[in-house]
């Protein structure tokens, strides 16, 4: 017999739970889209990429090599979790069409074709004209490739906002000028190479901090005339002082923005048993730094690097993408 699951919602209302697979359920309960015209007329669309990390220097090899649970782990954590704010009386899904895409096919092995695939999958969302929200993944899959789909698919400048504690915008990891790789650290730099409409003075950088980061990423922000805003400027003026003053920079004159969420942005004390990065933002922070970018506007959101088998990172994921809508929503009345 099928796994059933069952949400608030599902309870009070006897509707059955939408399932993508055996044991995975649809994230949050809602519709599952399985082809795209399915996909027509929904305001938001969820997409997993259920990808492990590359190797990254200082890190044992495989260390994050099994990220790409996280994606089911999340939606079936997502159980406990409706709509609802109590503080701002609202229930995102009383205004908004959510569905969920399933996943985008990650190929072991071949980085090319699931790259690919990631962008023909998210092509397909974007395509239906609806918001995007992509779940867990990796480098390249979940930044990379999620920001060169938003950007083929739009006539026009993008912006970024980034939260991250590390920058990525090194043009090579090895020392050798002439070899770009795409990878961890060096990703933003591509992204800048290979799609022309990704403007670099519409980037915004927040939260980088400590000794994992080099000179020369701070500088490149700079030259490149982004705005760099460290965790040590968070904390002393306060993350919605600075989404304030940073946010108009990725959104004025872009045709469409996004926000990539590095889970590692989180201070280390935020998820028990995860992240190597201290004195970073609270989740309450994050939160409003998403929240935030939903009122503005932003058109799609990346939660990078969800840990598996991690009740808190699975919550954190489900939390962000509530606010999210609700930005949405509020900016809309």
């Amino acid at each position: 017999m099928s796994e059933r699951f069952v949400t608030w919602r599902s309870l009070r209302s006897g509707t059955e739970v939408p399932v993508l697979r055996e044991g995975v359920p649809s994230f949050l309960g809602v519709p599952v889209a399985r082809t795209r015209n399915e996909l027509r007329g929904a305001d938001v669309v969820v997409v997993g990429i259920p990808s492990g990390a590359q190797e990254s220097p200082g890190r044992p090899p495989g260390q994050w090599a099994h990220y790409g649970r996280a994606v089911a782990d999340t939606r079936r954590y997502s159980m406990r979790y409706g709509g609802y704010l109590p503080e701002l009386d609202l229930d995102v899904f009383e205004h908004l069409r959510v569905v969920d895409y399933g996943d985008a096919e990650i190929v072991p092995g071949d980085v090319q074709r699931s790259l690919d695939n990631v962008a023909r999958t998210l092509g397909d969302v974007l395509e239906a004209g609806s918001r995007l929200v992509t779940l867990g993944g990796c480098v390249p899959y979940a930044s990379y490739s999620v920001v060169g789909a938003l950007a083929r698919s739009t006539t026009g400048p993008v912006g970024v906002i980034s939260l991250d504690a590390h920058g990525d915008c090194l043009q090579t990891l090895s020392g050798d000028p002439e070899r770009r790789e795409l990878g961890a650290g060096t990703w933003q730099a591509r992204m800048w190479d290979h799609f022309p409409n990704i403007d670099p003075t519409r980037h915004v950088e927040i939260g980088m901090r400590g000794p994992r980061n080099v000179r020369e990423m701070v500088h490149r922000y700079r030259a490149n005339g982004g705005q760099f805003y460290p965790m040590a400027t968070v904390r002393s003026r306060g993350m919605l002082a600075v989404c304030a003053e940073a946010y108009p920079h990725a959104f004025s004159g872009a045709a469409r923005t996004w926000f990539s969420l590095d889970m590692d942005v989180l201070d280390i004390g935020a998820i028990p048993g995860w992240g190597d990065e201290a004195i970073g933002p609270t989740t309450w922070e994050v939160m409003e730094a998403i929240h935030e970018a939903g009122k503005a506007g932003i058109d799609a959101l990346s939660f990078q690097f969800i840990a598996p088998d991690s009740p808190p990172a699975s919550a954190v994921a489900c939390y962000g993408f509530v606010y999210l809508l609700a930005g949405w929503v509020l900016a809309s009345r």
